[in-house]
């Protein structure tokens, strides 16, 4: 190269990656007059220039580091001024291509600005004239880039919010790859989190992988081994690996990557992930700008991973805490051990063959558990005998529903259940209790209890009768739908107990078929199951 970067201490700029230091001209004519001139005067003014006679050479002195501006001549041997253009205009999309040329044409400056010219300058031309050009395109390229920066600012709000927002981990996982692979413009992005609590073993959780490069992604994802883990999550705080350190790690997979972003995700002193991007050529290495902003992305991540955990503990506990309040129910009375598991697996089935999402499932299944909660305060001993209730005693049995709903209400993570619980005797036709509501008044977690309630009544032994053939049951609860239940419910119901018992049927033939393959075929019939 002809002549060595003239620097000088003046500030000029605050560059794309961030820095604060002289903006860098490359200066690319075969004239050694004009390097010289613009090498000398732009100097002068407080500007970092290079100067080249060939495209070629500024290719090479490109590779070696970024500039701000490419003042290119049009006419020169080997590769001509618009292909280096093409080329500085693709891969340093900051920097502010200028076009020289002493021969200027409208078709020239045409070509120039179509593969991205900033502007054309005519030989000769006044040096301050070129600074005035310079100036112009460096006050462009600023404004662009923070154009780009407040879009980057409201993503980043838009993602943090739906971050906050998601108690569902896995979610937050996937939202948390793909947000930071578009918005880092990397090509593989991966989150490690502990393989359980407070272990230090990583696995992977979760990952985003640029469509269109997708092969050298693979390799890397496959090639993060703990050794290489333990290089990457060095620090506490987020970081960028350049060449040197990349060479470094140990990775066995080829191609390298030309820059890797990592940082861990840690909550309450905590390591919740870790998460790393990276991009491989022709991609720019990462820079500082995005560092920042990835890892405030990072922060609110890990704040919204340590909520979901918290809510997936808590939704534990009501689990939990549900479960025991049906055992202690049950087991107060021996003729209805059992029921609220079995009313809750019917509620389930009615809920799933019903298409309803799969929270609504969760929901309507603990409301079954819990549907006789009210009982709790009542004498079983005086309900339990197989004489008809005294109109005194069908009163306190009624109660239940309104004692259930007492129960729940102090309890606020319960409340959802409290439809069913409060309603589940309620009739279809408005002759019910404890309200007396009809038809779509009556919640839907209602209307499906009340029908999953009444099977299981029928086919279970009770202290007044024992239980009913599944046929008996069915029939009645066919025969009053439109009445005591909701027609579309009774519908959803017997199709669904009528696939479960042809299944059972049918792994009861295979069964069957492999203990005694000489037996001849039992009927269709295949006995007493655990729904009747």
């Amino acid at each position: 190269m002809e002549s060595q970067p003239r620097s000088n201490t003046m500030v000029r700029d605050e560059v794309p990656s961030g820095e604060i230091r002289p903006v860098r001209v490359l200066v690319v004519d075969d004239e050694s007059t004009i390097r010289d001139v613009l090498v000398d005067f732009l100097g002068m003014e407080g500007y970092d220039v290079l100067a080249v006679p060939t495209a070629e050479q500024a290719l090479v002195a490109l590779k070696e580091r970024p500039v701000d501006v490419a003042l290119i001549d049009l006419q020169m041997p080997g590769m001509n001024g618009i292909e280096l253009m093409e080329h500085v205009c693709r891969d340093h999309p900051w920097a502010v291509p200028l076009m020289m040329t002493g021969y200027g044409t409208v078709e020239t400056a045409i070509a120039a600005m179509k593969v991205g010219a900033y502007d054309y300058l005519l030989k000769p031309f006044k040096v301050d004239e070129v600074i005035r050009v310079i100036e112009r395109g460096l006050e462009k390229k600023r404004l662009e880039r923070e154009n780009v920066r407040l879009k980057e600012l409201v993503d980043l709000y838009d993602v943090t919010e739906q971050l906050g927002k998601s108690l569902a981990e896995a979610h937050v996982h996937d939202l948390l790859v793909e947000t930071i692979g578009v918005q880092a413009e990397a090509d593989v992005v991966g989150l490690w989190r502990p393989s359980a609590p407070g272990s230090e073993v990583l696995e992977e959780g979760a990952r985003w992988l640029d469509a269109s490069n997708s092969a050298p992604g693979l390799a890397f994802l496959a090639g993060i081994t703990p050794k290489v883990m333990a290089g990457v999550c060095t620090t506490t705080s987020a970081r960028v690996l350049h060449s040197e350190e990349i060479a470094q790690l140990g990775l066995t997979t080829r191609p390298l990557p030309r820059s890797i972003f990592c940082a861990p995700l840690c909550a309450n002193d905590q390591l919740l992930g870790v998460l790393v991007a990276a991009r491989f050529e022709p991609r720019p290495a990462f820079r500082e700008s995005k560092r920042k902003l990835l890892a405030i992305m990072v922060g609110r991540a890990a704040a919204a991973m340590d909520n979901a955990r918290l809510y997936g503990d808590l939704q534990q506990t009501f689990k939990q805490t549900i479960q025991a309040l049906a055992n202690i129910l049950e087991d107060r009375d021996p003729y209805t051990r059992g029921h609220s598991d079995r009313v809750s697996r019917y509620a389930r089935q009615i809920a799933v063959g019903m298409g309803l999402k799969p929270e609504e499932v969760e929901r309507i299944a603990d409301s079954a558990l819990m549907h006789d909660i009210g009982k709790l305060g009542i004498r079983f001993e005086e309900l339990n005998k197989a004489d008809p209730l005294t109109e005194s005693e069908y009163e306190m049995f009624k109660s239940h529903t309104t004692r259930g709903k007492w129960i729940l209400q102090p309890i606020r993570f319960l409340h959802p259940l409290i439809p069913g619980v409060y309603h589940h005797h309620e009739r279809w036709d408005g002759r019910g209790y404890p309200v007396g509501l009809k038809g779509e008044e009556i919640p839907l977690m209602a209307r499906i209890l009340a029908v999953a309630d009444t099977y299981d009544a029928m086919t279970s032994h009770r202290a007044y009768r024992r239980a009913l053939p599944h046929e008996v049951a069915m029939q009645e609860i066919e025969s009053c739908a439109g009445s005591q239940f909701d027609p579309a419910i009774v519908e959803v119901f017997v199709r669904e107990m009528s696939r479960q018992r042809r299944d059972q049927s049918s792994k009861a033939e295979r069964w069957r078929a492999l203990l005694d393959p000489d037996e001849t075929p039992a009927s269709d019939d295949p006995g007493p199951t655990a729904a009747g």
